[in-house]
């Protein structure tokens, strides 16, 4: 698959679970392995399909009929009643890479978040042992008076003033949490997703991924 330059990019939302039918989650999930062939997609969706089945708000983009990403979270609460936005999922196609499929997910599932009545996320958290998405997440960090963690530092340095081990309990549970590297052990499954490990254009991340994994 490539971008024929065409094809407008459009965002739908499945609103969990109401929507998620066994029909919709067929269609996302043939959808991503079709986008995504340099992955092990079927692997992924037979171990996690929870990433879909727990979420509350799936966004799927659209080039044409054709899905080339997708972006789902859930709302979780740690034990002092904070709430943050657990990404569950996060996909932009291989042919669609460095382009709008990652602003457009975003963009589209802050909007349903508020047109569901949430408020705007304060706080959220996603796991990857991808340093592509490692660096497309740090850019939320451009932000005024946003902090990102972990930094690539070791130890990390700037640990924000929220529980971190606590979100770590929720996101991955009975998971050892490695507070000065942000590494939750064997959290990542399937192990073999990757067929070799992507590289990130920043060498600083590569470097803090091979060191830290």
């Amino acid at each position: 698959m490539t971008p024929t330059g065409t094809a407008e990019l459009r965002a739908v939302s499945l609103r969990c679970p109401s929507d998620l039918t066994p029909q919709s989650l067929e269609w996302l999930t043939d959808g991503l392995a079709a986008a995504l062939p340099s992955l092990r997609m079927r692997g992924l969706f037979q171990a996690r399909v929870d990433m879909f089945s727990e979420a509350d708000l799936i966004t799927v983009v659209l080039a044409g009929d054709t899905v080339v990403g997708a972006l789902a979270s859930r709302w979780c609460a740690l034990d002092s009643g904070t709430r943050f936005l657990h990404v569950t999922a996060q996909f932009v196609a291989d042919a669609y890479r460095h382009g709008g499929v990652f602003r457009q997910s975003w963009r589209s599932h802050f909007a349903g978040i508020l047109e569901s009545g949430h408020e705007f996320p304060g706080l959220f958290a996603l796991k990857t042992y991808n340093p592509v998405v490692y660096c497309a997440m740090r850019t939320f960090a451009a932000a005024p008076g946003t902090i990102f963690y972990p930094g690539t530092d070791e130890p990390a340095s700037g640990v924000p003033a929220v529980p971190v081990a606590e979100i770590a309990r929720v996101v991955a549970p009975g998971r050892p949490f490695q507070p000065a590297t942000g590494v939750i052990a064997s959290a990542g499954s399937p192990a073999d997703l990757y067929a070799e490990m992507p590289l990130s254009r920043d060498e600083a991340v590569n470097a803090y991924f091979a060191r830290s994994l």
